[in-house]
Parts: structure tokens; sequence; C-alpha cells
């Protein structure tokens, strides 16, 4: 009941921030239609907001303006637009198909070309209010990496790439993809305040964006913003950690009063210690436990006798404290998944799958993955408040989404590990030249647009899911969602949604703007308009294709809210 109001309560809180965002996009898509017909001498007979009943209206001049009850949507009726209405010859002038085919198509066009250029604004103002991006900081570079070889090392801040300033991480990765076999100069600084330059040749290989028309860029293996949190295991209950009070999955938030976010600070501090054992009386840890995530658990010290652990190297403390590679242990189960219904919990310390011994992640995830799916069970076999255990689960098959919009299907078990990925504190970048914030507003959108075009294309190439796709509901509840951020991603989800509605309406499918436009576009080349039969023809295919399409987004938001994505 209490999950009930919950999700009542939440879907209360997006109404307002999804009329906003629906009604501002609509609003203007209908002014640019409006202003364009006003200006061929069209008469423009109602301008709504929305469909239906009417619920607030004010005439002025020959134009209804109103708003109608069903916000998911709008129209302008103009005058003479029906073809099948007798039209008297003095009123001709006013009316739209009696217009000249070049005014028809700029006024329809203009809809969509309002949703554009309204993009652009918002990118702009975004730029000017000032948005928060990932800082160009590099995360854990792995030493067995090309990025490591090239001398890159974590926490690095790159500031310059050969005479290109550097602000952001997208910045980096631009830089990067561009200049393939091409050799770049990486001005940098470091925490200590030492600085320099290094040299490396990015490599041409696979383009992670499948959003990209490019399928190959420039890349440099291992180089990433994403850094490991300070997480551990504890499941020996006679272990200093677990005599201590810790729990099975604990995240180190400080040591001896320095606080820690990355594995590497955790890491160094823990190399410190071992390095002076002097200087410090004993060694303090605070952390705070992830078994009762909801619950928002409280950071706590504890304090350990450096007499009682072995401080001959930072491994054999690491393992002297009771602390356990926190990979192997489980940080989430997902509900009424088949680790579910066997019984496994979150902080359950996994140590073998089918008898074969687990050391690392990948190994149970390659053993689920080969499943052969003929019903017999996969043995499990974990560890619990010390004790072994053993629970035989049946995988099943499961409909993934990558973030790259791609479909995954494989064998899972629901479960997920205790790896917490991070990156820097994100900056904020902020235009205050107004000329600076058009430039990269117009950019922005240049940008969307080509991403929103490619992932229609990726979609009929089936390598992006149509799960994808999302109604109402989806759009209401992302609105809801960067509302409560902040004005910023507001903001920008508006100015991405203008841009899918500018793609979407020029679409050559009838009753949509592009399929006016191919109905008139034919009509110049061959100088009279398609036979009614033909247009009515094409109407009712239009009117079924957006129907199905809208059945179909909206069946794809009811499935995510009854099975969430994993």
């Amino acid at each position: 009941m209490s999950s009930m109001l919950e999700m009542l309560n939440t879907t209360a809180s997006y109404i307002g921030p999804f009329f906003i965002l629906l009604g501002l996009l609509i609003f203007v898509h209908e002014l640019g239609h409006f202003l364009v017909a006003k200006y061929f001498g069209v008469k423009v007979e109602v301008f709504s907001l929305g469909f239906g009943k009417k619920i607030f209206q004010y005439i002025k001049g020959d134009t209804n303006y109103c708003i109608s009850i069903i916000p998911l949507g709008g129209y302008v009726k103009m005058y003479g637009d029906d073809p099948t209405a007798e039209i008297p010859d003095n009123q001709k002038h006013l009316a739209f198909l009696h217009k000249p085919v070049g005014a028809r198509i700029a006024i329809v066009l203009a809809g969509p070309l309002m949703n554009l250029i309204f993009a652009a604004l918002i990118f702009s103002v975004v730029g000017m209010l000032g948005e928060k991006m990932a800082a160009p900081i590099l995360g854990d570079i792995k030493k067995d990496s090309q990025a490591y070889e090239w001398g890159f090392r974590s926490g690095m801040e790159i500031s310059k790439i050969n005479d290109t300033t550097v602000q952001t991480w997208d910045d980096i990765e631009n830089q990067i993809k561009a200049h393939a076999n091409q050799e770049l100069t990486f001005t940098y600084s470091n925490n200590d305040s030492s600085s320099g330059e290094l040299t490396a040749k990015p490599t041409l290989g696979n383009n992670d964006n499948i959003l990209s028309a490019q399928r190959q860029v420039g890349t440099i293996e291992g180089l990433t913003p994403i850094s490991y949190g300070a997480t551990v295991g504890v499941s020996d209950i006679s272990s200093p950690a677990a005599i201590a009070g810790m729990t099975a999955i604990e995240q180190i938030t400080k040591i001896n009063g320095i606080e820690i976010k990355y594995q590497r600070e955790m890491e160094n501090k823990l190399e410190e210690f071992v390095s002076n054992p002097e200087k410090y009386n004993n060694l303090v840890i605070e952390a705070k436990s992830l078994i009762d995530k909801d619950k928002d658990p409280q950071p706590r010290n504890f304090e350990f006798d450096k007499t009682q652990l072995d401080i001959t190297s930072r491994q054999n403390l690491f393992t002297s404290l009771g602390f356990k590679n926190s990979e192997l242990f489980l940080y989430q189960i997902k509900e009424d998944s088949p680790a579910d219904k066997a019984g496994l919990k979150a902080g359950d310390q996994l140590v073998a799958v089918n008898s074969k011994p687990i050391d690392k992640w990948e190994v149970i995830v390659e053993e689920i993955k080969s499943y052969n799916g003929n019903g017999k069970p996969v043995s499990i076999d974990f560890i619990r408040s010390g004790e072994q255990q053993q629970v035989n689960v049946v995988p099943q098959m499961t409909e993934l989404v990558k973030n790259t919009g791609a479909e995954d299907n494989r064998f899972t078990i629901g479960i997920i590990p205790t790896v917490l990925s991070t990156m820097a504190e994100p900056i904020l970048i902020r235009y205050s030249n107004p000329l600076v914030a058009l430039q990269k507003g117009l950019s922005q959108s240049w940008k969307w647009t080509k991403m929103v075009a490619m992932s229609f294309v990726r979609m009929l190439q089936n390598e992006v899911s149509s799960k994808n796709i999302g109604g109402v509901i989806t759009i209401g509840k992302y609105a809801g969602q960067s509302y409560q951020v902040g004005l910023s991603p507001f903001l920008k989800l508006m100015a991405i949604i203008s841009i899918n509605l500018f793609l979407i309406n020029l679409l050559p499918v009838p009753i949509l703007d592009g399929g006016h436009l191919l109905f008139f576009t034919i009509e110049a080349i061959r100088g009279a308009p398609l036979s009614m039969r033909k247009m009515e023809i094409a109407q009712q295919i239009g009117l079924i294709i957006l129907m199905s399409l809208m059945v179909f987004a909206l069946f794809n938001d009811i499935s995510n809210i009854l099975n969430p994505p994993w």
C-alpha cells in the first residue's frame, strides 16, 4: 500500500513539469504554422493547444485561440484546408489550399522548423544558465592498458590537447575521436600540483557511440573518466573488521581522518600507513554499510590496534583486517529474479559456480551467459555470516537494453556485484557572452539532430532496440525527474524532445507535416495535386501507422512500469 501511495505521489509530482514541457513545445510548433500562414494571408480559424472539448477560448479577429481538454497535441485550423469544401471566389485568397504550392510548403514546414529553432535557443539559454558536465579528469588507468603505456595516470586533469583548450571530458573524447593515427600533445596537471605534457597517438577503433554515423574513430584503450569507489567485503566473522561491527559490504569514507572517495585513494592511505606505522597510534577507518542502502546508513568509526595487524605490506594489512575484494559480494538482488527466489541476499560472497571457483566477477557472468537453457539448475556456493552455503538457480532469458540502446538478450539470474563506479565532481560550464552561448546552442542542436536521426537509422538496422520508443508516460517521467534535478537539465530535455518533434514531423507519413510536404512536393513536380481518392487512402494508412506507433509506445511505457529495466 505504501509503495502504491509513493508511486501516486511521484506521478502527481511529474504532472506539472510534463504539461509545461509538452504544452510549450506544442505551442511553439503550432506558432510556426500560425505565423507563416498569417504571413501568406491565410485565414486561421482556430489555434488550439490540445484536442477535444475546449476549456478556454478567446476570439480575436478571425481566430479562435483555445486550450482543449486533452493536452497531448495541438492544431492550427486554417480556412480552406478541406479539399472537399466549396470556397466562394471572393474568399479563395484566404484559403490554404488555394495558395501557391510554395506557400503551402512553407506553412507546413514552419512547424517543425520552429521546433528546431526553439531547441537551439533553449540550448543557448542552458549555456548561459550553466550546465554541470563531466570534468576532464582521468579515472582509474589500468597498468596493462594502452593509456598507461602512453603515460596517462589516474587523477590527471587534462587542460589542453595540442592548442585546443579542454573544459570537459567530452572535449577530450571529441579530440581523440577526430585524430585517429595522429600524434596529440596532452597538457596535464596532477593532484600534487605537478604538471607536464605527454604525447599519444590514438588508434583507429570501433566507435562506442552507436548513434554516430562514424563506425570507426580514434581511440586510446584504457582512457576513462570512471573510477572505482572504495568498497570492501567482509565475510570472516572472526576477522578484526567483523568483530569491530563491520557488515558484509562497506564503503570506506575516511582513513585516519582523511576523506576517501576512490579505491586508489584507499590503497594509497593503507600504503602510507604500512610505510610509516610510527606516525599513527592506530588505524581509524570510517565506513558506512551498504547492506541497508534504502535506509541511508550513516558512517561509523572503527579503530584497529596496529599491533594486532600485519603491516608488512599493504596487501597483508588489507587481508589481516578481514577485507576482501567487494566485487564478489552481492550488492543488489532483483526482486522476483531467479537469485531472489533461490534465497540469495545482498552481502553474500560468491565463491563458486557449478563447482568452479570464482576469483573475478566475469567468471559467473560467463557461466550464466553460456547456460544452454535446458532447465537444469546452476549451483552457486556462497558465504553468509561466515558459513558456506549452496543454492540451485535456474537462469532465465532476459531482454536487456544496453546504454547504447542496442538489445542484449541473454541468460541472467538477477544479481549485481558491489562495484561502485564514480567520476570526478562535475564542473559547471557557463557562457556569459550571449553570442558564444548562441554558437554553443547551434552546435548542440546540430549534434542532437544527428544523434536523433541516427537513432531512427539504427532502429531500422535493428542495432537499436525498438523498446527505446517511449510515449507520454516516459516523457512525463523524464520531465519530472529532470525538473527535480534543476532548471538546466529540464530545459535540456525540452530541447532534445523539441528536436525529436522536428524530425518526427518531417517523416513522410500522411497526417504528419512530412506527409503534407510529400503531397505538396509531388504536386509541385507534376503540376497537379494527387487525386482525392489517393490522398484519402494515404491519410488512412498514415493514421493507422501513427496510432500503431502510439499504442506501441504506450505498451513500452507500461512494460517498463510493470517490469522495470535491470
